[in-house]
């Protein structure tokens, strides 16, 4: 699929764009997608401003594009977000060996590769999890319990293992309990992706699913979902991580956009998109040193 092209200055004149845009990409991508696409987020236009590449996880790309435009209003410079599946990402940027920053969906990617040299540098961000979905307001009143996945007064939808990261993820809970068999038996349906899950909640089709709990934060959804956790020992919440890319061409202003998003206003942006719920909000912002909650912390090296 051909790489869709956006103006951010267009869209800066209108943040209502800037949400149409993004969720026509999650209409036409899905918003976990594993093929090959990638989706470019960035002007076509050439200056001679420097240029920040970032290679970013689809999930993660509403805190990092708003953090982004207020990186560029700061610095005078253009910053490109390079979207797709993070492990098509790391292949890509493996081969061709261009761009700064790497920022996939997990911080599994560093601790694989590390021997291959290609990251250096990293901070925090947030987390990424898998959690429960449910019409808003749980009319249903569920709980926390993944036997209701196989209950069958309870209409289930997930997305197939292999069509997403999301289902991926979901069956690899499922395993870890030993109850995929019976969940996937009582599934009312699978579809591909995270947005489709979010429809098929909003259209009334399910009572129930596993999705990306940051998927139910954001404003074309919030209003019609609501996630509830699971237990950190079921479904651990994985660590979101900007990696410095060893052959960045701009090094120092990689680490300065490292910086601005991890500080207090950095993290405040991820958590307002459901990257930290507010305790890891507040345990986030106190593990910075005292200085840092003004000033950008800087990259650990």
């Amino acid at each position: 699929m051909k790489g869709l092209e956006i103006d951010r200055k267009y869209l800066m004149m209108n943040p209502f764009r800037l949400v149409s845009v993004l969720l026509l990409s999650l209409l036409l991508l899905g918003c976990d997608s594993q093929d090959g696409s990638l989706l470019n987020l960035g002007s076509d236009d050439k200056s001679d401003k420097p240029e920040l590449v970032i290679y970013s996880g689809i999930t993660m790309v509403r805190p990092l594009q708003q953090l982004a435009y207020e990186f560029e209003a700061i610095h005078d410079v253009d910053v490109t977000i390079k979207q797709g599946a993070s492990g098509y990402l790391y292949r890509t940027l493996k081969v061709e060996r261009k761009g700064d920053i790497f920022f996939p969906g997990s911080d599994s990617y560093r601790i694989k590769h590390q021997a291959e040299g290609l990251l250096k540098d990293h901070v925090f961000v947030g987390y990424n999890r898998i959690a429960l979905v449910v019409p808003e307001g749980n009319p249903k009143h569920l709980t926390d319990n993944l036997n209701q996945l196989y209950d069958p007064d309870i209409s289930v939808v997930l997305s197939s293992p292999e069509s997403g990261a999301v289902g991926k993820n979901a069956k690899a809970l499922l395993d870890k309990v030993g109850i995929t068999d019976k969940v996937y038996d009582n599934v009312t349906y699978f579809t591909t992706d995270s947005h489709r899950i979010f429809t098929a909640i909003k259209d009334g089709h399910a009572d129930l699913a596993l999705n990306w709990y940051a998927t139910t934060k954001w404003p074309e959804t919030e209003l019609y979902v609501d996630a509830i956790l699971l237990p950190k020992s079921l479904a651990p919440p994985k660590l979101l991580e900007l990696n410095l890319l060893s052959f960045s061409t701009e090094p120092e202003l990689a680490k300065e956009f490292m910086a601005f998003a991890s500080s207090k206003h950095g993290l405040e942006t991820f958590a307002q998109y459901g990257f930290l719920t507010p305790d890891e909000l507040q345990h986030a912002i106190a593990a910075l040193p005292p200085a840092e909650e003004i000033e950008p912390h800087k990259a650990r090296q």
